[in-house]
Order: C-alpha cells, then structure tokens, then sequence
C-alpha cells in the first residue's frame, strides 16, 4: 500500500506529551514544556502551535512548532523549537526516509519562513531534507558504556582538574530553592561581565525565575560550592534519552579550583547510573576556545545544522512590520 499523509491538524497538549516521552530520539527541545517557557519569557510573541500528522500505515507524527508572530498581515516565523536549539518531528512509532520526505515537503511547503536546527539524534533528517544549511556541529558523549571509560577518555588535564577540585573541598550539588537559582543568575551577571561583547546571547533573570517555578524534573541545576559558597553552575535539561547541558557560568575569582570540571564530573556520572544515552554539551558556535575545551571530555562530533528561509523581499516586510507594530520581528 503507498504511504501517504491523511490527516494534518493542531495536536493537544496530552498529544505533544504523550509523543515526546515516547520518542527515543526526542531531545528536551522537542518538548511542550521548553515551548511553553519560551512563551512565557517572550511575553507572548513565541508560542506553541503545534502540528499531529497522521500517516496512512498509522503512524502519527508531532510537528513541535513555535510561531513568532509580527502583526495583522505579517506571516509568523516558525521555529522548530525556540532559542535556536534541536528541533524537528518526533514520533513514538518507527519512521522511514518515505516519511521523512513526505515530512520535509510538508514542511517547507507551508512554512515560508522557518527555523530549524537538525536535531542530531534522528539520521532520517540528513537523509531526507535537502535544502540550504549552516552547517555546525555539537560535541557530544556516549554514555552507554558507563562513566568509568568516559572518564579515561579525558584529557589528562581535564582529569588532574577534576581530581584536584575533589581534593580542594569542592562539592557539587542540585539546586533545591528558589535561593539557589537567585546566586547562580548572580554569577552569570559577573560572567556576562568578563565575557563582554563575545557573549552569544543575554539571558535575563525572569527566564532563570521560570525553570524554577516548574519545579520539573526534566530540569536540573547542578551547583558547585567552595566553603558553603556558590561558585559554579551547569544547567542541564532531560529527555528520554538525552542530557543536555544548556547553560553555565563560573566567578572568576575561584577558576583556580576547577569546579566546573567537577561539576561536569559529577552531572555525566549521574546521567549513566540513570541510564540516560546522551550526554550533549550543545554547539558552541564560532567560540573555538570553548570547544577545544569540551573536546577535552573525550566528545564525539555530530552534525546539526540549521537552515533558515525567509522569502526574497522579507527585508523589506519587515523594516515596515518593525516601525508599524514597534515589535523586534
């Protein structure tokens, strides 16, 4: 029987759930919860519009979708999922590349103007998708042979720092109040500081304030601590099989200890006695010193690029969109 799409209409709430913790190769980013606290840190302008796609063989596919939208006239953007990160179809069932393919020509059939970065974790997208990328990659860990040969794969000065933080009293724990979460934004403040113009974005405390009140088990902030002191932190999202560590920031004032290195230790050991697959340490984009440095966790390469489309002429819509609705589109 010839496969084809007989159904496309908005998915519910329990439908995106359902399908995200089912999909084994679904990141955090795929998920309802990251889109709905991207709503909520833009005030509305991204919000979940996600799509259920029905297959002839039974198969039923989740469009994770995000529009930021303009105004009255204006096409939305659509984001795969926002903030730049992982996007694309999950499905609980198993797909083929004829899926794939009739997925990308839905796609980029009715998304004039779209965002997405390949999520690394589903081969069918390379296989199928062809249009004009970015290419980037992400540096990544295989957790499935336990942490013990993880760590032998590390640098020697990755695990003499390690070690080292241990010997210094250095301790790693999760964040468990809203205090916690309240010092470490202060010491991204001071990063955010040192690091100048070369920062890749600026966050600011109501997005830090919201992954706290969700109070998610699919989010976790890891604190290092000198003398009862915090010093460093990595925050880290879960899915089914998948780590990812999103954000981080250290004072400067205590790098001499290496706590990020404990840190990062103690989050990738925790992931393998959970069973977790993946630990991903995110792309770090034109920041060659900052991937040399993941390198040294003994990372494997894998490739997500991004592709954007915008049609000819969008310039110039949105130059009018920009002073006519005064919204950064």
């Amino acid at each position: 029987m010839r496969l084809e799409i007989v159904g496309v209409r908005p998915a519910s709430v329990d439908e995106w759930n359902d399908v995200w913790n089912a999909c084994d190769y679904a990141t955090y980013f795929h998920s309802l919860e990251w889109a709905n606290v991207w709503q909520t840190y833009s005030k509305g302008k991204i919000r979940p519009e996600p799509l259920m796609v029905d297959f002839s063989d039974g198969n039923r596919v989740i469009l994770p979708l995000s529009a930021k939208h303009a105004c009255r006239g204006v096409p939305a953007e659509y984001h795969f999922s926002p903030g730049g990160t992982y996007g694309g179809w999950i499905s609980s069932g198993q797909l083929t590349k004829d899926h794939a393919l009739q997925l990308s020509s839905l796609i980029f059939g009715n998304c004039k103007r779209l965002v997405w970065r390949f999520n690394p974790y589903d081969q069918l997208v390379a296989e199928s998708v062809k249009h004009d990328v970015t290419q980037e990659v992400t540096d990544v860990l295989d957790l499935t042979d336990g942490f013990d040969p993880i760590f032998k794969s590390w640098s020697k000065g990755h695990k003499s720092a390690a070690n080292k933080a241990r010997r210094e009293g250095v301790t790693v724990r999760e964040a468990s109040v809203a205090q916690d979460w309240r010092e470490y934004f202060e010491i991204y403040e001071d990063s955010l500081r040192r690091w100048g113009e070369k920062a890749s974005s600026k966050y600011s405390w109501s997005l830090f304030e919201d992954l706290q009140r969700r109070k998610s088990t699919n989010i976790k902030l890891w604190l290092s601590y000198y003398d009862e002191q915090v010093v460093s932190g990595l925050l880290c999202f879960y899915a089914k099989n998948h780590v990812v560590y999103w954000h981080g920031a250290s004072l400067e004032k205590y790098f001499a200890l290496r706590p990020v290195h404990l840190g990062i230790h103690e989050v990738v050991r925790r992931a393998c006695e959970s069973g977790y697959r993946w630990f991903d340490f995110n792309p770090s984009g034109d920041h060659e010193g900052v991937r040399n440095f993941k390198k040294g966790f003994g990372t494997a390469s894998m490739s997500c690029p991004v592709v954007r489309v915008k049609p000819w002429g969008w310039r110039v819509i949105t130059s009018v969109a920009n002073k006519v609705c005064k919204v950064k589109v």
